[in-house]
């Protein structure tokens, strides 16, 4: 339908940045009303544009929807994964406890993306770099803790690649 559409990435079928937009200010004002935690998480794949470029856009297309598969088998019912463009996606863990919630998913992650990619007979090793910003501590607002994920994702990349940090000042 078109209000699916609307809020979904029409290739994977996940929340797109629209619909996880209103999740992750959901969640944080959950989590002030509660005294809880949210962990934002920002995936972005490695040396995904190779892919493209080697096997072209339809074959880079089944690598993306297989990896939407593998995530969603990560996370929780509660939590929220989406696509947030390209070859990045975003999970909202709501009621996190500690930094230990985040990354027990971002292990579950790089784990599920271990395994290479097979498409059209050939096989692609693909990983990530992810970033995870913690509210309340890193961030006051829902666009905040966002833009501090993705800070810390870029961290990760600049450290060496399929690994997971967390937001520091």
């Amino acid at each position: 339908t078109a209000r699916f559409l609307a809020h979904h990435d029409a290739l994977t079928g996940l929340p797109n940045r629209r619909l996880l937009g209103d999740r992750l200010a959901q969640a944080v004002l959950q989590a002030q009303r509660r005294g809880s935690k949210v962990a934002a998480m920002l995936i972005d794949l490695d040396d995904f544009k190779r892919i493209n470029d080697s096997a072209g856009h339809a074959a880079g297309d089944r690598v993306l929807r297989e990896v939407a598969a593998r995530l969603a088998g990560c996370v929780r019912k509660a939590d929220t994964l989406s696509r947030h463009g390209g070859d990045e996606f975003v999970v909202v863990i709501s009621d996190a406890q500690t930094e230990a919630d985040g990354q027990i998913v971002a292990e579950k992650v790089l784990a599920a993306l271990g395994p290479p990619f097979g498409v059209d007979g050939t096989a692609f090793e693909l990983g990530a770099s992810i970033g995870i910003s913690m509210f309340p501590r890193d961030a006051s607002d829902a666009e905040a803790l966002l833009r501090n994920a993705d800070a810390a994702m870029y961290r990760a990349k600049q450290l060496g690649r399929n690994r997971f940090e967390f937001y520091s000042v």
